[in-house]
């Protein structure tokens, strides 16, 4: 067996990389921008975006598109966000609603919930209880319309304090009944 020599360790290397999930800080970006003039590309060949913190690999062509559109290193690597960041601001798009799921929820919005009305009896309003409501509003506005607006037939015309009380000409109220003159 013949003796190879030993495999050499790598340097520790003081160049600096990318770290995924932080922005870099001002010496870092200096590094970088060192690093880019000395030997044309970034060390470990990734940019974090400023916004996610995502890495991204920045060699060839489109490194130096990029170099371009931002106007120098140093701005690349303050302002670049990456796709998905770009893609998180923009405004969404709005689905348009199926037919199927716009009928089902125009069946829904149709449908109402009827109030639960009390039953069982009341107890019965007093005279004095009766007219302070009937000075709000009539009780029988029914009567009241149907016979042209007058109170003839009405039960409640003895206790009612209603201003638009009134009898046809020719009709009275005497001992509790409608009588004519």
């Amino acid at each position: 067996m013949v003796k190879t020599k030993t495999k050499r360790g790598r340097k520790a290397s003081t160049t600096i990389k990318a770290i995924a999930g932080r922005p870099l800080t001002d010496e870092e970006i200096k590094q970088f921008v060192t690093h880019y003039e000395s030997n044309g590309n970034f060390p470990g060949h990734k940019i974090p975006c400023v916004v996610t913190g995502k890495l991204t690999t920045c060699v060839g062509p489109w490194m130096k598109k990029k170099i371009k559109e931002f106007g120098s290193v140093e701005a690349l690597l303050r302002g670049y966000q990456c796709r998905g960041a770009i893609k998180s601001a923009r405004p969404q798009k709005i689905k348009k609603i199926g037919k199927r799921a716009e009928k089902k929820a125009k069946k829904e919005s149709t449908k109402r919930d009827i109030p639960v009305m009390p039953t069982g009896t009341q107890r019965p309003e007093t005279d004095e209880e009766f007219r302070e409501a009937s000075k709000i509003a009539c009780a029988r506005p029914d009567i009241y319309l149907d016979n042209g607006r007058n109170c003839e037939g009405c039960p409640n015309y003895e206790i009612c304090d209603a201003e638009i009380k009134k009898l046809p000409k020719g009709v009275a109220f005497k001992d509790g009944k409608f009588v004519s003159k």
